[in-house]
């Protein structure tokens, strides 16, 4: 609940909405069944909300001179119903066109940290931070007054006072020159484990080393400076705004099944938490062209997500990360999507010979070897606009011509991709570097992949909100 009276109003508002909307299991799985979209024939229980509705409408005639003007209009919905945050707005940084980061922005979500660490001829800035339940954005200005090109190898997130690493992801870091006597402003994009957590109190790491062309960024660079930062999360505020959504609704194409266990929004991002049986008989590695739609006084809004953590090859849970606008406070929040990400799992295997240069099972003819060079084994594949579009993902351990199992090197950077994009073709060119534990490996490799583009389409609509 918010401390306002207004938003107290509509907090309730929003959990009566969730309770009317609530529909039998029996009823999804014929729905689905028959192809309809999701949410289409959903029956209110009237019934169910009788004494619940009571109690709404007897605290909303107490606050009604609250929400309401004392002219008797209405105040306008997105003046309304916004929510604000307690923070100035964050100055100094290109959010360019990024939903969250601006709403977050906008409403005063971004909390101030500005704080700085100089080690030898840099400073680290640390300006704010956007959190959510299990995601932060993490804004920071690097001072380089060395007399050559520096480069962030990597942002590092660890306990408070320790070493000891988090379990998170982030997108990547180094391959920017900043120039002697430059200001660099930058963010990155940091997301917890499978249900894991943003702590209140941690660490984050930044290593700045002289700029070179390796590509790898995980290992220790020579002349490398790590500059600790200690952050405290207003873990109160976040709270405050954060907001977890049950769905337990069951997806169905043919035999096929897909679990969508609840939502988690936050002004930092939506989390959709999720699981794919063991017992279907494809292998599902997610929704096909997922999204949210969100709208706006009256205006459709599309949240998109960027990032997921897939299961692994037998199934289980997983995660999406979707933008986030909710504190626009829109009317409604639908999942969309177009189907399964599907493939038959014999073909789940990828099997490459790195002395004689190429890729000698794989399950189509997308896949094309790169190169292996200090043991960092590269693939390349294209994902084009005319053509349904998946993630490649690889499973950490493999085995070698003899049949000996090995793991990918973690240290050296593990499994990670890049990709170059053109707007003219539609095309994107994505590398997939694997790297491996120096050694001499007897020939061929196989790897088990843990997802691979492939579609059965079906329509779906999951309302959440």
């Amino acid at each position: 609940m918010y401390e306002k009276e207004e938003r107290m109003l509509n907090e309730m508002n929003r959990d009566a909405e969730i309770y009317t909307a609530v529909v039998s299991d029996e009823a999804l799985e014929a729905a689905v069944r028959s192809g309809m979209r999701r949410g289409r024939g959903m029956q209110r229980s009237r019934k169910r909300m009788a004494a619940f509705s009571s109690v709404i409408a007897t605290v909303a005639a107490a606050l009604l001179f609250v929400v309401w003007g004392g002219d008797g209009g209405i105040v306008e919905p997105k003046e309304q119903m916004a929510a604000q945050g307690p923070y100035p707005p964050l100055t100094g940084f290109d959010l360019g066109e990024d939903i969250t980061l601006n709403t977050a922005n906008q409403h005063g979500m971004i909390q101030p940290v500005n704080q700085s660490v100089t080690r030898g001829d840099y400073t680290i800035t640390l300006n704010g931070i956007l959190v959510g339940s299990q995601q932060m954005e993490v804004f920071y200005t690097i001072q380089n007054d060395a007399e050559y090109h520096a480069d962030l190898k990597r942002v590092e997130m660890k306990r408070k006072g320790s070493s000891q690493s988090l379990p998170y992801s982030i997108g990547s870091s180094g391959g920017t020159q900043i120039k002697p006597g430059q200001t660099f402003r930058s963010r990155s994009d940091i997301h917890m484990g499978e249900n894991q957590f943003v702590p209140e109190e941690m660490t984050l790491s930044f290593s700045i080393a002289p700029y070179t062309t390796n590509t790898v960024h995980q290992s220790s660079a020579e002349g490398e400076q790590v500059l600790d930062i200690d952050v405290s999360v207003d873990m109160e505020t976040v709270q405050k705004f954060t907001r977890t959504i049950p769905l337990n609704k069951m997806l169905q194409i043919e035999s096929q099944r897909f679990y969508l266990k609840e939502a988690v929004l936050s002004p930092a991002g939506i989390v959709l938490k999720a699981n794919i049986p063991s017992t279907n008989t494809m292998k599902v590695s997610g929704l096909w062209d997922v999204y949210l739609e969100t709208v706006v006084n009256g205006e459709q809004i599309r949240l998109n997500s960027d990032s997921a953590f897939l299961p692994g090859a037998g199934g289980g849970d997983m995660t999406y990360f979707f933008d986030s606008n909710i504190l626009e406070n829109p009317e409604s929040i639908t999942l969309k999507a177009s189907g399964f990400q599907a493939v038959d799992p014999s073909e789940m295997k990828l099997v490459v010979d790195t002395d004689k240069k190429e890729i000698l099972r794989a399950p189509d003819g997308d896949l094309r070897f790169g190169a292996y060079t200090g043991h960092t084994l590269t693939l390349e594949y294209e994902e084009r606009a005319d053509r349904h579009m998946g993630s490649v993902s690889i499973e950490p351990e493999f085995v070698d011509g003899e049949g000996k199992k090995h793991t990918i090197n973690e240290d050296a950077g593990g499994l990670s991709s890049s990709s170059r994009s053109s707007s003219d073709t539609g095309i994107s060119l994505i590398t997939q570097y694997i790297h491996l534990k120096p050694g001499d490996y007897p020939q061929p490799l196989t790897f088990t992949l843990s997802s691979y583009p492939g579609v059965m389409e079906h329509a779906f609509e999951v309302p959440i909100r």
